[in-house]
């Protein structure tokens, strides 16, 4: 688990369709962490969560899987983590 920290850009809920045909609805959250200029898209099982407004600062505990596609299958990925140079 990992602290992110930074600014909630936009938060989107979709809509989809299960396999077994049930409708579901999924949440994610744009968040540009302080001193970045990539945004980290955060995925959220619970629709109802509120987490901030729109450009506030905001504080998230959170888990990472990586992972990619290939065959139309989710296929395990490594993340690689830095400390950057401080010049």
């Amino acid at each position: 688990m990992f602290k992110l920290t930074g600014i909630l850009k936009k938060e989107e809920i979709r809509d989809f369709t299960r396999k077994d045909g049930t409708q579901g609805q999924s949440k994610s959250l744009i968040i540009e962490p302080e001193g970045s200029v990539y945004p980290i898209k955060v995925n959220v099982s619970d629709v109802d969560l509120k987490v901030g407004k729109i450009g506030e600062t905001i504080t998230l505990t959170v888990a990472i899987f990586p992972y990619y596609i290939q065959d139309k299958k989710r296929k395990r990925a490594f993340a690689d983590y830095y400390i950057p140079n401080k010049k």
